[in-house]
């Protein structure tokens, strides 16, 4: 499958046929403080006990979701899908203004000024196993007639 089907079938979404859900977990004291910094809605600072314990709740969207693939590839390997999926969280990180993850890919870049978090150091993204989706079944002539 070449890179230009693959893109069409990204864009044109029509059929799901597997996810890979991922969670991103904190380690170092700095990742912590920074997801706890950037889930803050406003107020007076908390202490950073209450931030570290904040930043251990990463329950929702862009710590946690999943990367769908609307195309089978038999020969792209599944470490890339991986890959593939590892990046999308790190995008969603970027864009939904975590502070110290900076993302840049094909001309678009979200650039964080804080301290720059480096994966496997301050934080690990884990990835699930993979999700396949129930396909629709195909119309034929019959199945149309009988409508």
């Amino acid at each position: 499958m070449s890179k230009l089907e693959k893109e069409i079938a990204e864009q044109e979404m029509l059929t799901p046929l597997f996810s890979y859900p991922y969670q991103v977990v904190a380690i170092s004291d700095q990742a912590k403080t920074n997801f706890g910094l950037s889930l803050k809605k406003g107020g007076p600072l908390e202490k950073l006990k209450d931030l570290f314990k904040r930043a251990e709740e990463l329950h929702h969207s862009p710590f946690v979701g999943q990367r769908t693939f609307y195309y089978d590839d038999p020969n792209e390997p599944e470490k890339d899908r991986i890959e593939a999926t590892k990046e999308l969280a790190k995008h969603n990180m970027a864009y939904g203004g975590i502070m110290g993850i900076s993302y840049r890919r094909n001309g678009y870049a979200s650039i964080s000024h804080a301290t720059p978090l480096e994966e496997g150091k301050d934080y690990k993204i884990k990835v699930g196993e993979k999700i396949i989706h129930e396909q629709p079944e195909k119309l034929t002539f019959d199945d149309i007639k009988a409508l």
